[in-house]
């Protein structure tokens, strides 16, 4: 007599098992691939958005452009505003102090004045090596912009003025709304500028 043994569920067959264990490493082999080549990418894309954004360096000294790429990778904050130089193709995110960081990456409010938004005296400082070199073309009559949290402020420039860094009473209290921009001079220095 033979005896029948009766098995329930499937059978896999071994070369089945071993087909089936290819094709999951084949698969996930290419979920890592395609993660890879999206990563890539993803990366290039950022690259090419930030290369975009780089301000004209063409003027820059070469630490002000290490200090600015360096600055970069840290959190300046919100900016409160734009000062542009039409004719001299400068373009400056202003920020809230006048702090290292803030002017390697743009400009900063210099303590204790105005900010863009409000009415009195602004004042906004930059480092004349970075975005500020511009400013060695500036003449009386160019326009200057400032681009707000509440709309744009058009000025004027009425003076230039080389001045020692002790003569702060240009930097006083206004009612009337004015601008007055600080950078070292000269402008291509070597070392601490003694002027502003």
């Amino acid at each position: 007599m033979r005896k029948v043994t009766r098995m329930t569920g499937n059978v896999i067959d071994p070369k089945s098992r071993a087909s089936l264990a290819e094709w999951l490493c084949y698969g996930a082999g290419l979920l890592l691939v395609v993660g890879a080549l999206f990563q890539m990418i993803s990366s290039e894309v950022r690259a090419a958005q930030a290369s975009a954004q780089l301000p004209e360096m063409q003027l820059w000294s070469d630490e002000a452009k290490e200090r600015y790429l360096a600055a970069l990778d840290e959190t300046p904050g919100a900016t409160l505003g734009r000062l542009r130089a039409p004719s001299l193709g400068l373009e400056v995110p202003v920020y809230e102090s006048a702090s290292d960081l803030h002017m390697d990456l743009g400009a900063g409010v210099i303590e204790g004045m105005s900010y863009p938004h409000e009415p009195g005296h602004i004042g906004i400082a930059g480092h004349r090596d970075g975005y500020f070199r511009v400013l060695k073309d500036i003449a009386v009559g160019d326009a200057l912009v400032l681009d707000t949290l509440n709309g744009q402020k058009r000025f004027v420039v009425e003076e230039l003025r080389i001045i020692d860094p002790e003569e702060v009473a240009y930097l006083d209290f206004t009612t009337d709304q004015r601008l007055t921009i600080v950078t070292c001079y000269p402008f291509y220095y070597a070392g601490n500028a003694p002027q502003r």
